[in-house]
């Protein structure tokens, strides 16, 4: 007899594949035909639950988030490490981000090849921010965790060649409109030299020595800037004892992460900012400014109020500029947060055909305008904004990982442990009248700054004669430039 060939095998998966197409459809056939007319009605909504955060601390003060969830053997543990890269020393801009690179390029007793192994061994990778796996390789991926974190090597060539990819990458993004309006955007708006605006160059990249990454690590990775999550099958006992073992020598010592931020220095109101990109095909509008912070109580009505402004395919920037007008792919509107109770920003954001320049950001402008006066959002555009974010939570939840993701994001934004499983209510709650407060308070175009990136000698005079405001030809630091 001969053996099945591949050849068998796949016509005989696409007879069955058909066989079992022909047997479903042949039974819905039989019962009741369903009327395509009609829109389905949607199912009841589902509550959203995530297992409690349960805390806990090592003796050396180190804080452990624990999320049980016992369905599968399998454990996520994630580390976080309050080391900002408003942290990095003036003129070394890139070190913090260098420094939790290097972390696994090898320790005092493994190499990156030797932790490569070990990695293979275990079936499970382990990098310096955590690891998930299997319920028996736990301790293992442990104690790997803690010899990046608590004993890097920081050898000198593997630091070259980062430093290199981090220059290369510093490069890619000078070609990218969207970068370059950032740039231009957090320059102009928090000011020259501000730790928001700060950011690697080539100067400060090249700058950066081994000591700077030693010293670095020395000051900010300790037991007092760090914290742990684990979730799965695991108990919160189990969860300290394992941490403790591998992380409870972690020596105290070095500084508690403080940041001193001053405050924005603000642009010209009214005046759009313009950074030449010669025979660029499409302009980059950028408009925002200084935005909430993350614990503002403010937070859910601001989110209702921007999934309707530019948060959502359905929303007014989009369906203006996309839809309308078809002046782009894609048009949105953020509120960016940053640790509390720092401020975060506001923008709206859309890459537009050079030739729709002027006229795009009028309709961007009148959008912008208009939600907080004449045209409030209506109780349609709210209900469908707080179904849009209750609706689609309980797809956030759905693995291990997802669920440690949720204790990081609890314990960097120092939200209240609680926060998920009032997440539902708390959206519920936003009514028509507090979203169009929100917008009121919080998107106001004759306070924001506006940043075009773009083909100067095509859009300058559109842009002047669309009297939005004064034109400035800036570089990418947020300087005016005379040529």
């Amino acid at each position: 007899m001969k053996k099945p060939t591949t050849e068998f095998w796949q016509r005989a998966f696409l007879a069955f594949t058909v066989g079992l197409f022909l047997s479903c459809a042949a039974r819905v056939s039989q019962g009741q035909e369903v009327d395509r007319s009609k829109k389905p009605a949607s199912g009841a909504p589902v509550a959203l639950r995530i297992p409690a955060i349960q805390m806990r601390s090592l003796k050396n003060g180190i804080k452990v988030a624990v999320l049980e969830q016992h369905e599968l053997p399998l454990v996520a543990v994630r580390v976080v490490v309050d080391a900002a890269p408003t942290l990095d020393p003036s003129g070394k801009e890139g070190v913090s981000s260098l420094t939790a690179a290097m972390l696994s390029e090898g320790t005092t007793t493994r190499t990156a090849d030797q932790l490569a192994e070990s990695f293979a061994d275990l079936g499970n990778r382990v990098t310096p921010s955590g690891f998930t796996t299997v319920v028996p390789n736990v301790d293992s991926s442990m104690k790997l965790l803690a010899d990046m974190l608590l004993h890097p090597a920081f050898p000198a060539p593997s630091l070259e060649r980062l430093r290199q990819n981090s220059l290369a990458t510093l490069k890619r993004q000078m070609d990218q409109p969207s970068y370059l309006a950032r740039r231009v955007f957090m320059n102009t708006v928090w000011g020259a030299g501000h730790p928001y605006e700060r950011t690697p160059t080539e100067e400060s990249l090249k700058a950066i020595t081994r000591d700077d990454l030693v010293a670095f690590h020395g000051r900010y990775y300790r037991p007092q800037n760090v914290k742990f999550v684990v979730a799965g099958d695991v108990t919160p006992a189990a969860a300290v004892a394992m941490i403790e073992k591998a992380f409870g020598k972690w020596p105290a010592g070095g500084f508690k992460a403080r940041y001193t931020i001053p405050a924005a220095k603000g642009a010209a109101p009214g005046t759009i900012y313009l950074y030449d990109r010669p025979s660029s095909p499409q302009s980059v509008l950028l408009v925002g400014g200084v935005g909430p912070a993350r614990n503002t109580p403010d937070f859910y009505a601001i989110d209702v109020m921007n999934t309707a402004l530019g948060g959502a395919f359905s929303s007014r920037l989009n369906l203006n500029l996309r839809e309308t007008h078809s002046f782009t792919y894609g048009a949105g509107s953020v509120f960016s947060y940053r640790l509390t109770p720092q401020p975060g920003d506001f923008y709206a954001i859309s890459q537009v055909a050079t030739p729709k320049t002027d006229s795009a950001l009028v309709e961007m402008m009148r959008e912008l305008r208009e939600i907080g006066a004449k045209r409030p959002l209506s109780a349609d555009e709210v209900s469908f904004a707080k179904s849009s974010a209750v609706k689609s939570l309980p797809l956030n939840f759905e693995t291990v990982e997802q669920i440690a993701s949720a204790g990081v994001n609890v314990l960097r934004e120092g939200l209240p442990l609680n926060y998920y499983n009032t997440l539902t209510a708390s959206y519920r709650r936003v009514t028509p009248a507090q979203a169009n407060a929100a917008a009121k308070k919080y998107v106001d175009p004759s306070r924001e700054t506006i940043v075009v990136v773009g083909d100067r000698k095509e859009i300058e005079a559109g842009l002047k004669a669309a009297g939005l405001g004064p034109v400035v030809v800036v570089d990418e630091n947020g300087k005016p430039v005379t040529k």
